[in-house]
C-alpha cells in the first residue's frame, strides 16, 4: 500500500538549500545501481539509508519491522514485511539493520528473528530491550547474538562509536516523547551514521526514533552532536511543530537539513501547512548532503 501526496518542499533552515522528496516511482527506478546517498523510506519510522562511493555504497535500514500501527499508522502489508525479512529488492544487500527503542510501532520481535535467520550476513544494532524481546521469542537462535551489538546507556550518554562496513556508527540516547510522564523507561536511541565521501568530505544521517524535542535533553550531547555536521536528520514529525524548529535542527542537532517520519495515515492538517519535507509512503527519498 502507497499513500502518494504532494511533498515537494523547500527546506526552511537557512544554512541549508531546498530539499525535496521524491516519490516512489523515481526511487525505486534503477535501486541496484550506485548513486548519491540517499534516504529511502518504508513505512512510518521505517528507513533505507544507502552511503558511501561507487562500489563502496553500503545499505542501512532504521526501524523497518513493527507489529501495532494503532488504528492511526500505516500498516506493515504482508508483500513488504517478506521482502525486507528476507532481502528481495530494493531491500537486498543490506548490511545491519538499527532498531531506534522497543515499542511495537518501531519494532517487531517475531520479525527481526525471522530476518536474522534468513539473512545469515546482516548485523543488527540495537538497545538491549529490543534484544531481551527477541531473546524470549520463539524464533530466537543463539547464533544471532554474534551479530548484533546491544546498545545500554542512561539518559545522556553516548556510545563508542562502531564500524560497519567501513561507514562509522554512533548513538547516544535521550528521553522517549512524553518524558517524564510517559515512556520513562523507554531507552531511545538516536544514531548518526557517517560515510566518507569522494571528495573527502562526508555523508551524515541521523535517525532519531521518538526522541523528545526539548532541547535540554540535548544539553548533554552538545559536544558530541557539534563535533560533526549531519547532512540529514531524520525526525519524529512532531518535531516540526515545536517553537523555531530551525534552530532546534541547525544548532541543537548540527544538520543541514531534516525529513519528518512517523506520520499518520491523516497527517495532521497543521503540517500540511507547515511548508515542511516528510515521509508518508514507501519509495519516497529524500537526499543526505554532503558535509565536512
Amino acid at each position: 500500500m502507497k499513500r502518494m501526496i504532494a511533498l515537494v518542499t523547500a527546506c526552511a533552515l537557512s544554512a541549508c538549500g531546498q530539499q525535496t522528496v521524491v516519490d516512489a516511482d523515481t526511487a525505486f527506478a534503477d535501486h541496484s545501481a550506485p548513486h548519491e546517498p540517499v534516504a529511502t523510506s518504508i513505512l512510518n519510522a521505517g528507513v533505507m539509508a544507502q552511503l558511501g562511493v561507487a562500489d563502496a555504497q553500503a545499505k542501512f535500514l532504521f526501524d523497518p519491522l513493527y507489529d501495532d500501527h494503532f488504528g492511526t499508522l500505516e500498516p506493515l502489508d504482508e508483500a513488504l514485511i517478506e521482502r525486507i525479512v528476507n532481502g528481495e529488492e530494493p531491500y537486498d544487500g543490506v548490511t545491519a539493520v538499527f532498531v531506534s527503542h522497543a515499542h511495537g510501532d518501531h519494532f517487531s520481535a517475531s520479525q527481526f528473528n525471522r530476518l536474522m535467520a534468513a539473512q545469515g550476513e546482516i548485523q543488527l544494532v540495537a538497545p538491549v530491550q529490543a534484544i531481551d524481546r527477541m531473546r524470549t521469542d520463539a524464533g530466537w537462535d543463539p547464533v544471532f547474538a554474534t551479530r548484533i551489538t546491544g546498545i545500554s546507556l542512561e539518559n545522556g550518554e553516548q556510545s563508542q562509536p562502531l564500524e560497519i562496513a567501513g561507514v562509522q556508527i554512533e548513538a547516544f540516547r535521550s528521553p522517549h516523547t512524553g518524558w517524564p510522564d510517559r515512556h520513562a523507561d523507554v531507552h531511545n536511541i538516536t544514531y548518526r551514521v557517517s560515510a566518507a565521501s569522494s571528495s573527502g568530505a562526508y555523508h551524515r544521517v541521523m535517525h532519531f526514533g521518538d526522541a523528545d524535542p526539548s532541547r535540554k535533553h540535548f544539553t548533554d550531547h552538545g559536544e558530541f552532536l557539534g563535533a560533526a555536521r549531519t547532512g540529514l536528520a531524520i525526525v519524529p514529525y512532531w518535531h516540526f511543530g515545536t517553537a523555531n524548529p530551525d534552530a532546534l535542527f541547525d544548532e541543537t542537532f548540527n544538520a543541514q537539513e531534516a525529513v519528518g517520519m512517523h506520520v499518520p495515515v491523516s497527517p495532521p492538517e497543521w503540517l500540511g501547512k507547515a511548508g515542511r519535507s516528510f515521509f508518508t509512503g514507501e519509495g519516497q527519498t529524500a537526499a543526505i548532503p554532503e558535509t565536512p
